[in-house]
């Protein structure tokens, strides 16, 4: 057995059986004890599946599967440890401790759902670090559990960071927002902020660096070439983990590329060149911010109907909170358009034969699939890979 799953057991049996535990109040010790079943539980379901999938001899397929069983399974996971949590009295306990703190009744509100909604993550890193014997084997990758965890850890603290500036913004906003002008002017504000601070919250999240001379050298040579000129430049530290991307973020005209380190070193320059293109195509066309303007106004439209914020007279809340969801949707769809711009932009900039190989090429070294379902698809805004290269291919057999 894995030792990560062997290390989480041991682990939940000492908590178990600790005298300190035990001599908690009930509902401390029942919290706990769910976070650590919980924990046992995913990272318990995750090891076996992942040990299923160790030996396929189709190494994308299998990430593939393991990749969607993250997105479904680790939801799960938390719900669960949050479930058993709530029931043994975990957000009791966070609101005799907030009732205890100076400050108001809306600062304790905000603690008790801040660290009330955060601590059963770590069910969910429990799950992942089941399954990551599986993912290491699979990639062929060197890298240890200890640094997973801590870039996990990492991650999820400042995710958590970014929540209490959000919930902190919300308490201090205060009643305003209970209008349905206020809501919407309030989401709009969220929204600006984190795209503002995009930049900034990638470095929060992830371990970054500058280029050295030779690769600033390199890149702004190849960005020149492209027609992108960043703010600022730097590289994701992703070649131990063989994670092969680039991207942009900020506002328009400020925005920041950030380079995996893997990706620079994997890539020539005229792949590299192309993968720049199509980054500063995506740019052009606005997908990013399409994408986060469709999100933002379906979901925060929905919740604004559902929780009474707004409403449209004669007409079901739920029913124009379905529609309002049903239109984003269909914007997702038709949104896949700016990403063909985007790769019209490249061949402009670099030739078809050189986007197609780079597409290729950027599958290869993720070991991701050419092609994924419809859901998908509406999900990031973007069409499959193979869909991508055959129009191309379709365009310069017409022309």
């Amino acid at each position: 057995m894995s030792a990560l799953l062997s290390t989480a057991i041991a682990v939940s049996l000492v908590l178990g059986a600790s005298p300190v535990l035990q001599s908690l109040p009930v509902a401390a010790a029942g919290s706990l004890g769910a976070l650590a079943g919980s924990t046992v539980f995913g990272a318990g379901v995750f090891y076996l599946y992942g040990r299923r999938l160790r030996g396929s001899d189709d190494t994308t397929r299998a990430l593939s599967r393991l990749r969607r069983a993250f997105k479904v399974g680790l939801p799960v996971v938390y719900l669960v440890a949050l479930v058993t949590m709530a029931v043994a009295g975990w957000f009791e306990l966070l609101g005799n401790v907030a009732d205890a703190l100076p400050g108001g009744t809306a600062v304790a509100d905000a603690l008790v759902l801040v660290v009330g909604l955060a601590v059963p993550v770590v069910a969910v890193l429990g799950g992942y670090l089941g399954a990551f014997p599986a993912v290491k084997s699979l990639r062929d990758v060197e890298l240890s559990a200890a640094t997973v965890t801590i870039r996990l850890v990492r991650y999820l603290v400042g995710l958590l960071a970014l929540v209490v500036v959000l919930v902190g913004g919300t308490v201090t906003l205060g009643a305003d927002i209970t209008s349905g002008v206020g809501f919407l002017a309030a989401l709009l504000v969220v929204v600006l902020a984190i795209v503002v601070g995009s930049p900034w919250l990638i470095r929060l999240l992830q371990t970054t660096r500058a280029p050295t001379d030779d690769e600033r050298e390199r890149l702004d040579r190849l960005c020149s070439e492209v027609g992108l000129d960043p703010a600022g430049v730097r590289l994701l530290r992703t070649g131990d983990a063989k994670q092969a991307t680039a991207f942009l973020r900020g506002v328009p005209g400020r925005r920041h590329l950030f380079v995996a380190d893997y990706l620079l070193a994997e890539l020539d320059d005229e792949r590299l060149r192309a993968y720049l293109a199509l980054q500063a195509g995506r740019a052009r066309s606005l997908h990013l911010e399409a994408r986060t303007a469709v999100v933002a106004a379906s979901l925060g439209g929905a919740a604004a109907l559902v929780l009474g914020v707004v409403s449209v007279p004669g007409v079901s809340d739920a029913l124009v909170a379905l529609a309002a969801v049903g239109v984003g949707i269909l914007a997702l769809w038709a949104g896949q358009r700016l990403v063909y711009r985007a790769d019209d932009y490249a061949v402009s900039r670099t030739g078809r034969e050189t986007v197609e190989e780079t597409l290729e090429a950027f599958a290869d070294l993720n070991d991701a699939p050419m092609e994924w379902g419809t859901i998908a698809a509406i999900r990031r805004m973007e069409p499959p890979l193979v869909r991508r290269i055959d129009r191309l291919r379709d365009r310069a057999s017409e022309g």
